[in-house]
């Protein structure tokens, strides 16, 4: 069952079934953005999107905290809305909520399924920690592209035709563009601005932890990982790296980037789906 005061935290994204879905997503996308997902998980069970605190906060509060904060907040409002174990779906930085909470309160989970986590390769750890001995985390380039989005618009189809086909919505569906288009705009005086503030997004990007390794280690529940092809995230040392952390768990691959789940979101929901199915 779900509660019904979800409607701050969460998003029903749809579904039917006898599980309960959780998707929390990547930073700075809302849980809209995931609708093709859900669709293609529908068969499977009941979906519930997941708004972290940075669609919830007022956009002029100042960012701050931790993954490990995040993932605190996502097992209270997880807790406050279902009241069974969850199949917990988590794309980037959503996996690694999703991984920090299920070693946390395994109890809550049936499984886990990481899309793209953030799981760094041992070099970018080293450059990552160094730029944090020297005080200097901001500097690291996802952080510093955050602050140079534009986050104001005069209408959001001024927003669908700034993104349309480029960077990272390049190879977006149009339903995922749709999606993020609802979810991840909001008004603001007379037009509209970004949902997820992109200084939370900055500040998120880094604070990118690099303590992973250890929780996925710790993990006792059945674990999909999915990730994309060309994605610049997942290189294949980090790949084998899952092998042999991780030897039990199931591995996949889809021919797309790091925005797997909004570049080929059947092929993502076939995947999770037969896992689903194989796990019981």
């Amino acid at each position: 069952m779900i509660a019904l005061n979800a409607a701050a935290t969460h998003r029903e994204l749809g579904g039917h079934g006898p599980r309960l879905i959780h998707i929390a997503p990547a930073n700075g996308f809302p849980p809209e953005a995931y609708v093709p997902l859900a669709a293609g998980l529908a068969p499977f069970g009941r979906i519930l999107g997941y708004r972290p605190r940075p669609l919830r906060v007022d956009g002029d509060a100042q960012p701050g905290g931790t993954w490990r904060d995040l993932a605190a907040d996502l097992i209270a409002d997880l807790q406050a809305v279902a009241h069974e174990p969850v199949i917990g779906i988590g794309h980037s930085l959503g996996g690694i909520l999703t991984l920090y909470a299920a070693v946390e309160r395994p109890e809550l989970f049936r499984a886990v399924a990481l899309i793209d986590p953030v799981f760094f390769r041992r070099r970018l750890q080293v450059l990552i920690w160094l730029l944090r001995q020297a005080g200097q985390g901001y500097r690291f380039p996802l952080a510093q592209g955050a602050l140079r989005r534009r986050d104001h618009f005069a209408s959001i189809d001024e927003a669908r035709q700034r993104w349309q086909g480029r960077g990272v919505f390049a190879d977006f569906t149009p339903a995922a563009l749709e999606g993020y288009l609802s979810g991840g705009l909001k008004p603001h005086g007379n037009g509209y601005t970004l949902a997820w503030p992109k200084l939370w997004e900055s500040h998120i990007f880094a604070s990118s932890p690099l303590d992973a390794w250890r929780d996925l280690r710790r993990l006792q529940r059945p674990l999909l990982i999915i990730r994309g092809t060309r994605s610049e995230l997942i290189t294949d040392s980090v790949w084998r790296r899952f092998r042999r952390v991780a030897p039990h768990a199931t591995l996949a691959e889809v021919e797309a980037g790091h925005m797997l789940p909004m570049e080929k979101p059947d092929e993502v929901a076939a995947i999770i789906a037969r896992w689903m199915q194989g796990i019981g």
